[in-house]
């Protein structure tokens, strides 16, 4: 149980899911609109509701102190797609995992299909073999078993709660708005952060859940309204039976081509996937 509530807390902010805690500018401000915070958050919620379909790339670098003496650096590189209607999804990328005391290193490919024409593949790299398996769960659902957390209309659901905190910047074609969420005040938006990435943990370990400085980035297009970036920077303590691990965690996902994704599910798969019932 320990390892797994350890290994699931990897996949946290590959949530969607690393940011420095300022906001800087990429280019000088010569262009302000006179939009409010508020009203470019309203916007750019409004815009999630007509985003059909997108691609990211999600990278991670988190560091993990288990507290038992035993450390372990991990690093995700992951691409994934994503459409609503119908449903469709990939995932594709690795995850590697170092052991700080002896340098062994654990790389795992992470690749999972769905198609709504041909179903639900995932490789299992431990039989290097391609899996064909029962697809019940939804998007969301889906994705969080493979540890990804990257569709900003969820994102921005759960910060939208919490507009009047974000500080707030622009350049010539973007806003930039940071959130530092620390304090008790921000206790059960991190909590609600980590339920998403971790459906199926009991309530009684993520009241065992304490935060340091997070903080969360958001880029959004100016034109559009687009959710260009999203980055987050978490520190995570947390008690498994009676061990304290400590994880800092930092993470960017970027996404582009909105309503022009198309996903394909690899030839490999579907000439050697075994079915599983």
């Amino acid at each position: 149980m320990q390892k797994k509530m350890l290994l699931a807390l990897t996949g946290v902010a590959v949530i969607a899911a690393g940011c420095s805690t300022t906001a800087t500018p990429k280019e000088n401000t010569t262009e302000k609109s006179d939009l409010s915070l508020e009203e470019v958050f309203t916007k750019s919620v409004e815009r999630q509701s007509e985003i059909q379909s997108f691609n990211a790339t999600i990278t991670m670098t988190q560091v993990m102190d288990i507290g038992d003496g035993s450390k372990a650096d991990t690093t995700a590189n992951l691409k994934m797609g994503a459409v609503k209607e119908p449903m469709q999804f990939f995932v594709d990328g690795s995850i590697s995992m170092t052991e700080q005391t002896n340098g062994e290193k654990f790389d795992m490919p992470l690749k999972m299909y769905m198609t709504a024409n041909d179903g639900f593949y995932a490789y299992d790299s431990a039989s290097e073999t391609w899996l064909k398996l029962q697809q019940e769960a939804s998007l969301e659902e889906l994705l969080n078993q493979a540890g990804v957390q990257a569709d900003a209309s969820e994102q921005l659901k759960l910060l939208e709660k919490y507009a009047d905190d974000f500080t707030f910047e622009q350049t010539n074609n973007e806003y930039i708005l940071t959130l530092n969420a620390s304090g008790d005040k921000f206790k059960q938006l991190i909590e609600e952060q980590v339920a998403m990435t971790m459906p199926d943990a009991p309530v009684e370990q993520l009241e065992n859940l304490s935060f340091d400085d997070t903080t969360y980035q958001l880029t959004i297009d100016k034109k559009t309204y687009d959710m260009k970036e999203m980055k987050m920077d978490m520190i995570i303590t947390m008690e498994v039976e009676g061990i304290t691990a400590k994880i800092d965690q930092k993470s960017t996902t970027k996404y582009e081509d909105f309503n022009n994704t198309t996903i394909t599910i690899p030839q490999e798969a579907l000439d050697n996937a075994q079915e599983v019932q």
